[in-house]
């Protein structure tokens, strides 16, 4: 291929990496500003190449495989702007009798430059981007695991709190019978003091009538008595009866 052919096709590789290049950076240092304003969490979104071409941004979840899908892009051009270069140096060799010009040669000279530049470019963002990656990932990890953690604790608590309620419960349950029982027990000394009282009144009144005791003494002798003579009445008739029969 001709050198006119040849350098438009490596400018326009050059192009397309620069922009390819130059979002992937701001990915990169996206990414990590957001990191560090979420205090270590792992960002909810970030930014990445457009893959329309037009160097644009726009904005995709983070994850690991769309830092690998720019870098594998990326490394095709950085290998295509290399060919392209090395392409780019053999037009010149073409005409054995047109040596290339100072100018030609400090184009290429300088295309080259630019792909070294690219290619530090390029491993410092990877390197950067792979770092906060790898931080985010374990931090989220982390957050995992005191996300377990909490609500381990959360089943834990809500079982000790289910536990104290049926303790309470149960402790106003006896509150309850005790506060019947006391109740009672009042209501039972009331009664006592009652029967107290109305027992001594009645002594009271005994004492006032020394004469009521004699009537009921004599009331108490004359039952005796009466029950003597039935018993004795009984005991005749019962010897009778016997006798009788023993006759007959």
């Amino acid at each position: 291929m001709s050198w006119e052919p040849q350098l438009r096709r490596v400018r326009q590789t050059q192009s397309k990496l620069d922009a390819r290049l130059t979002a992937y950076s701001q990915y990169a240092s996206e990414v990590a500003h957001e990191t560090q304003r979420d205090n270590g969490s792992a960002p909810s979104h970030s930014v990445a190449l457009d893959m329309t071409g037009s160097g644009r941004l726009q904005t995709t979840p983070t994850s690991s495989s769309d830092a690998t899908s720019m870098e594998t892009e990326l490394q095709g051009l950085l290998a295509q702007y290399a060919d392209d270069i090395e392409g780019l140096a053999a037009s010149v060799q073409d005409d054995p009798l047109l040596p290339p010009s100072h100018t030609q040669m400090h184009m290429i000279q300088r295309h080259r430059e630019l792909l070294v530049e690219f290619e530090r470019d390029f491993f410092r963002c990877k390197t950067q981007l792979r770092h906060t990656l790898d931080r985010q990932q374990l931090l989220g990890h982390v957050k995992d695991d005191i996300n377990n953690y909490r609500e381990q604790n959360a089943s834990e608590i809500q079982g000790y709190l289910q536990e104290r309620t049926h303790l309470d419960r149960s402790h106003q349950m006896i509150d309850e019978t005790l506060d019947q029982a006391f109740a009672t027990q009042a209501e039972f000394r009331a009664q006592r003091d009652i029967l107290s009282g109305s027992l001594g009144r009645m002594q009271q009144v005994i004492a006032q009538v020394p004469s009521l005791n004699s009537i009921i003494h004599l009331i108490s002798r004359r039952r005796r008595r009466d029950t003597v003579i039935l018993g004795i009445v009984i005991g005749v008739c019962i010897v009778l009866l016997l006798l009788m029969g023993v006759r007959r």
